[in-house]
């Protein structure tokens, strides 16, 4: 009997720890579980094509909403970018654009260059066309403008300049006329106030999880959760073994089996 107490408060310590490590490891390690099943299978469940924008979510990132401080001025209307739109008169255009160089109003439709292309938009923004070569006179696009008193002409250039007085059907080499070309322009603080909805950060659903997964998302503290949550786990199995071991060579005992020394 004097053996047996001290054998049975060590037994019950060993079990009570035991316990407190399951508990204390149980959420992290079901969510560790969790959150490595849906990045395993990202490209099935399609979370690596879903955004989120979730303000609580980009102030843990550190993250915030950056209007453009530029864009194109033509006549009464402005164009701006944002990372996530490209909008006229603070209307967002569909399809998204690629990055725009500039902006010219003909006659009675709207035109946006990018690098690559013309787009031809109504005043309303619903695309009308898209010129790319051979349908343009170049590949490459660096500027556009029009000629000066000349509010119908498009003129474009790479290293050569090219101007169109109808809409982009014929091309002809520009021939000394005075062009005016468009430029970034300072954006007001009423229409930096327009593309604010637009200028809010995202985080691809896959990264979130990913930095769930490691803790980075909280920090140093995040992963040191993390860390401490696999020593807990690897503590789990030689402290379930002992606990195991010790009932198993205790019911022997009642039985009247001979016991082995720890």
């Amino acid at each position: 009997m004097r053996n047996w107490r001290p054998r049975s408060r060590r037994d019950e310590r060993l079990r009570l720890w035991h316990r407190r490590l399951g508990i204390a490891a149980f959420a992290f390690i079901t969510w560790l579980a969790a959150s490595g099943t849906l990045l395993s299978r990202s490209e099935t469940f399609g979370l690596d094509q879903v955004n989120v924008d979730w303000p609580w979510l980009m102030r843990l990132y550190g993250l915030h909403a950056e209007p453009p401080q530029q864009g194109f001025i033509s006549g009464a209307h402005w164009l701006a970018r944002t990372e996530r739109a490209t909008l006229l008169d603070g209307a967002v255009l569909t399809p998204p654009l690629p990055a725009p160089i500039g902006f010219v109003g003909a006659g009675t439709q709207w035109v946006v260059a990018t690098a690559e292309s013309l787009v031809l938009l109504r005043a309303d923004g619903a695309r009308i066309d898209e010129l790319r070569s051979p349908l343009l006179p170049l590949s490459h696009l660096r500027r556009i403008g029009q000629i000066s008193g000349d509010d119908h002409s498009i003129v474009v250039q790479d290293l050569d300049a090219f101007a169109s007085r109808d809409g982009g059907d014929h091309w002809q080499a520009l021939a000394g006329e005075t062009v005016l070309w468009s430029q970034p322009v300072a954006l007001s603080a009423a229409q930096q106030q327009q593309t604010l909805a637009y200028a809010r950060p995202q985080v691809r659903l896959e990264q979130l999880l990913i930095d769930l997964h490691s803790g980075r998302l909280f920090g140093g503290v995040g992963a040191w959760a993390i860390t401490v949550t696999g020593l807990f786990a690897l503590l789990l199995a030689p402290s379930g073994f002992l606990v195991w071991l010790r009932q198993r060579r205790r019911r022997k005992r009642a039985r009247g089996a001979p016991m082995q020394p720890l």
